[in-house]
């Protein structure tokens, strides 16, 4: 039902605010980010990320999150302490050692090769490969990252040579010779039929999983990563050839994404790929549990408060004056703040609405 305006209201100025309700709902859209909080549970098949990488009834190849036939990448954001995850330092060099850490990302196959992944071990960084016949190679890193702070991780490994890199916070920490040729989750692969508990393997090993240690073999052995997770990519090309600047924003995919998890979704239990990789989307499943139930939705991003062009953890008249003096702008801009490469009111309005937060 239309209601005429009333007390001197005029219609030009509630179709102004009309208009601005409408665009402070779509910038907000674009600025609400979110991560998911693991809890370590390692049991049950819960409180993890599952993204299916292989079928085992067939020989057909796998979806793009399948990486490991080529050069790859893996990045995330983690944040986490000691106390949550209280893992020994293990060993680096020619082992496997890596599955003694609080796992954050899985990829193995229960007792055979062609595997990787990623722990924490003694709060360092720790990055294993087994290849096909080739041995196993395990890389750590040197700075503690279960301070509570949110870092940034990028490992890399080179197909040919087997080369690994392991990056935390843009510097390079471990690197190393590892196992070469082809590391990818076989499309003739068959899961042991034993080995999961004395059960079959099919509903773990065919897996990607975020967040614990995907047989549940033993939690105490084989513990799972508690903390938190956000902004995974998986490229098919080496990203970093050298120190560099960790990213300030979630990642927009391009041609070498294989697979990208934001965890916007804020809600539900359907993970989604973002990349629009040629292959296909490589969408996961978010199984909750446990106690502490997990993995649960949080505000809690690496990424700066809404409406903070300069960083300095307060939105103030100084961001609000950067909007305004850069209005119009277009590309790459700090005070572009929703990231659509157009400084206009969408972006004055998040500075307007986020005013005074973190001062």
């Amino acid at each position: 039902m239309y209601n005429p305006p009333v007390n001197g209201e005029t219609l030009m100025r509630r179709i102004g605010f009309c208009l601005c309700s409408a665009l402070l709902t779509l910038a907000l859209a674009h600025t609400q980010g979110y991560s998911l909080r693991f809890y370590g549970n390692g049991v049950g098949d819960i409180d993890r990320i599952k993204i299916r990488i292989d079928d085992p009834t067939n020989n057909l190849p796998g979806p793009p999150a399948d990486i490991g036939a080529t050069d790859f990448t893996i990045e995330f954001w983690v944040k986490g302490t000691l106390a949550d995850n209280p893992s020994s330092p293990v060993n680096c060099g020619a082992n496997e050692d890596w599955i003694y850490g609080n796992i954050v990302i899985d990829r193995d196959r229960f007792s055979q090769d062609r595997k990787f992944g990623i722990s924490i071990a003694g709060g360092r960084v720790v990055f294993g490969v087994t290849g096909d016949g080739t041995g196993a190679f395990t890389i750590c890193g040197t700075t503690n990252v279960l301070d509570g702070a949110w870092h940034h991780i990028a490992v890399q490994r080179r197909r040919s040579d087997g080369y690994m890199w392991l990056y935390v916070d843009g510097r390079l920490e471990a690197q190393g010779d590892g196992p070469n040729g082809d590391i990818s989750y076989p499309d003739n692969g068959i899961p042991c039929g034993w080995c999961c508990n004395d059960s079959s393997c099919n509903f773990s090993d065919p897996f990607l999983v975020f967040g614990a240690e995907k047989h549940d073999y033993d939690r105490n052995a084989y513990p799972s990563f508690s903390g938190y997770l956000d902004e995974v990519r998986l490229s098919t090309v080496l990203r970093y050839s050298g120190a560099f600047t960790p990213p300030s924003q979630p990642f927009a995919p391009d041609t070498q994404t294989a697979a990208l998890y934001h965890f916007d979704e804020g809600s539900g239990t359907q993970i989604l790929d973002s990349s629009g990789a040629a292959g296909g989307s490589s969408h996961g499943e978010l199984r909750y549990g446990g106690d502490p139930a997990g993995p649960v939705w949080t505000t809690d991003t690496p990424f700066r408060r809404p409406g903070d062009v300069d960083g300095n953890g307060c939105v103030d008249d100084a961001d609000l004056l950067q909007v305004l003096f850069a209005f119009g702008a277009t590309g790459s801009n700090p005070a572009d703040v929703n990231g659509d490469r157009l400084v206009d009111d969408a972006d004055l309005l998040i500075v307007l609405f986020n005013f005074g937060a973190g001062c």
